[in-house]
Order: C-alpha cells, then sequence, then structure tokens
C-alpha cells in the first residue's frame, strides 16, 4: 500500500525542493537595485490610472462566492464521468461493457447530484442573488 505513493510524495518532494531552492538563489544571488519604476504597481502593460483601493460594490460579493461553490461542485462532475461505467455495473465490468446487468446507482448518484443543485439554484434565484440589477 505505502509503495503505491512513493511516485506521488517523489513528485512533491521535488517540487517543494525546487521551490525553495530557486526562492533561496533568488534572495542570495540575484541583484537588489530599487529604482522607481520597480515601485510602482504594473499591471497588464499599461500605466496605472486611479486608486487601487476601488470599493466594490456589495452585490459583487454573493456573486463572486455562488460563481466559486457552482464552479467546484461541476468539478465533481468529473471523477463521476471517470468511474460511470464501474458505478453502473452491478457484475463485472468486461471490455467497457457489464457482464452481469445495469445498476441505476451511477445515474441515480448524478441526478441526486443535479437535483441538489438546482434546488440551491432555484433558491439563489428566488432570493434575487443572481442578478446585478
Amino acid at each position: 500500500m505505502g509503495l503505491d505513493y512513493i511516485a506521488a510524495a517523489l513528485a512533491i518532494l521535488t517540487g517543494v525542493g525546487m521551490a525553495v531552492a530557486f526562492s533561496a538563489l533568488a534572495r542570495f544571488v540575484g541583484e537588489r537595485r530599487v529604482t522607481r519604476a520597480k515601485q510602482i504597481p504594473y499591471e497588464a502593460g499599461s500605466d496605472p490610472v486611479g486608486s487601487p483601493r476601488v470599493r466594490m460594490p456589495v452585490r459583487f460579493y454573493p456573486v463572486a462566492i455562488l460563481f466559486l461553490v457552482f464552479d467546484i461542485e461541476v468539478a465533481f462532475l468529473y471523477p463521476w464521468a471517470v468511474n460511470y461505467a464501474s458505478l453502473s455495473c452491478a457484475g463485472r465490468l468486461v471490455k467497457g461493457t457489464c457482464a452481469a446487468g445495469v445498476s441505476w446507482l451511477g445515474l441515480g448518484a448524478l441526478v441526486f447530484f443535479m437535483a441538489v443543485l438546482l434546488v440551491a439554484l432555484a433558491y439563489v434565484w428566488r432570493k434575487r442573488a443572481i442578478g446585478w440589477d
């Protein structure tokens, strides 16, 4: 069991090690010349206009949170799609088809998941948290 995770652990350790090594190299080897041009904010190749401390309307935050919630929930559909064949087979999976008949577990799980999303969307829509108006 533990041998299965060695490759993942090595990849994570390599990534963390490289991040630490490059950060240390930049800190100790890199030049530090502070100039006026380096001190101004830079975004998308254009000069900054106005204050960066702009107040966002309160209506922005519920829409942003709802986007994140629904976006993450939709991301959970990928593992379901990958495992759909094994979820829907009552018996063994032989060459991509069910050998012992079809079970409704895989489809039922998705229908339940979509029903929960639909109820949540209806609630949010009824509370008028979606529109900008």
